[in-house]
C-alpha cells in the first residue's frame, strides 16, 4: 500500500536536477522561430523530473507522478488543468507543416508527455485507495491497455501511444493510428529513437531534463543514447568473465537493428556504448552480445528516501551499572 504523498514546499530546490538542466540550457542553441513553443513543457519537466545524485553511479532520472497527482488534486477532481493545457498546446500543431527534424523533435516531446499524462491521471488502482500501479503495463482500462488506448487526436484520427510513436516518432506513414501494440513494427527507423522515448518504465529511455529541438536534435539523440547505454538497465559488462549482456528491448525494436538475429546491436554498442562496453568489445574481440536479459517494466517513479530513524539521546540514556 502506497500512502498519498504530501505536498512539498515550493521553495525546495532539487540541486542535482537544476544543475544538469542549467548545463544543458546553456549549451543548447536557440529554437527556431517556427518551432512549437516548449517553454511550458520545459518548466513542467523542471518541476517534476528528479535526477538522483548517487556518487559513482551513471546519470539517471525519475519522474514524480505521485507529487503531480497530489498537486493537481486528481484524487477528487479526476482531471488536471496543467496536463490538459499542455495536451492542448502540444497537439495544436500541424505536423505536415514541419520539417522532418521539427516533426521528430515535436513527436518525441509529445509522446513522452502523453505517457506522463496517462500514467498520472490513472495512477491509482481503482477501489484500492492509495495503491498505485507499479508498471504502465498493469494499467488496463475499458478504453484499452496503456499503450493501446486512444490518447491523442490529430487530423480527426484517434492515436494510441503505439500508433502515435510509429506514425510520428518513427515516421511510418503506413502505421495504424489505433494500433494497440500487438503488431511488430516492420519499417526500420533511427535506432537512437528507442532511447529518446520514455514509456514510463525503467527499461525505457530515461527522461531528459530538456525538451528536444530541431536544430540540436542530432546531438540530443546521441546524448540520450550515451546516457541510457551507461545504465545496467540496458547494458551489463563483466570484465572478469568477458560477458556483455544487453536488454531484450533491442529485440523488441529489432527492425532497427537488422532483424531477428540483431546483427546491428554490437556495432551500435561499439559506437555509442560506455567506455567499459567499448573496452570489453575490443579486449575480447567480441562479435556479438553474450546474452539478452528481460527488461524491467517497473514504473520510473521517484521514490522518496525513507526517513532515518531518530538517534537516541546518549545523555538521556541511563547507563548500565558496572559489575563488581
Amino acid at each position: 500500500m502506497t500512502p498519498a504523498p504530501r505536498p512539498r514546499p515550493r521553495a525546495q530546490v532539487r540541486t542535482g536536477a537544476l544543475a544538469v538542466l542549467l548545463a544543458f540550457t546553456l549549451c543548447a542553441p536557440a529554437a527556431r522561430a517556427d518551432e512549437p513553443d516548449y517553454s511550458n513543457l520545459s518548466g513542467f519537466l523542471h518541476k517534476y523530473l528528479v535526477i538522483p545524485h548517487e556518487k559513482g553511479k551513471p546519470w539517471d532520472s525519475r519522474f514524480d507522478y505521485e507529487q503531480l497527482y497530489v498537486d493537481e488534486g486528481i484524487w477528487t477532481k479526476h482531471r488536471s488543468e496543467v496536463l490538459s493545457a499542455l495536451h492542448t498546446e502540444l497537439l495544436a500543431v500541424d505536423p505536415a507543416a514541419m520539417s522532418p527534424a521539427e516533426r521528430t523533435a515535436w513527436a518525441i516531446n509529445t509522446y513522452n508527455f502523453l505517457v506522463i499524462e496517462r500514467m498520472t491521471l490513472y495512477l491509482l488502482v481503482p477501489g484500492r485507495k492509495f495503491l498505485r500501479y507499479d508498471s504502465p503495463k498493469q494499467l488496463n482500462r475499458d478504453d484499452g491497455p496503456f499503450f493501446g488506448a486512444p490518447v491523442a487526436k490529430l487530423d480527426g484520427k484517434d492515436y494510441s501511444l503505439t500508433g502515435f510513436e510509429r506514425r510520428f516518432v518513427y515516421g511510418d506513414t503506413t502505421a495504424d493510428p489505433a494500433d494497440n501494440g500487438t503488431l511488430t513494427r516492420a519499417k526500420p527507423g533511427d535506432p537512437r529513437l528507442m532511447f529518446a522515448v520514455c514509456k514510463g518504465a525503467l527499461c525505457t529511455g530515461p527522461l531528459q531534463p530538456w525538451v528536444y529541438r530541431a536544430d540540436s536534435l542530432e546531438q540530443q539523440l546521441d546524448r540520450a543514447v550515451r546516457a541510457a547505454l551507461a545504465l545496467p538497465a540496458y547494458v551489463r559488462v563483466d570484465e572478469k568473465t568477458g560477458e556483455l549482456a544487453a536488454t531484450n528491448r533491442f529485440f523488441e525494436e529489432r527492425c532497427d537493428f537488422g532483424g531477428n538475429e540483431l546483427p546491428g546491436v554490437l556495432p551500435f554498442l561499439k559506437k555509442h556504448g560506455s567506455l567499459a562496453t567499448q573496452r570489453l568489445i575490443a579486449a575480447r574481440k567480441l562479435t556479438r552480445v553474450s546474452r539478452y536479459f528481460e527488461p524491467d517494466w517497473k514504473l520510473n517513479q521517484y521514490d522518496r528516501p525513507k526517513p532515518k530513524p531518530p538517534v537516541p539521546d546518549q545523555a538521556a540514556t541511563p547507563k548500565a551499572p558496572k559489575s563488581n
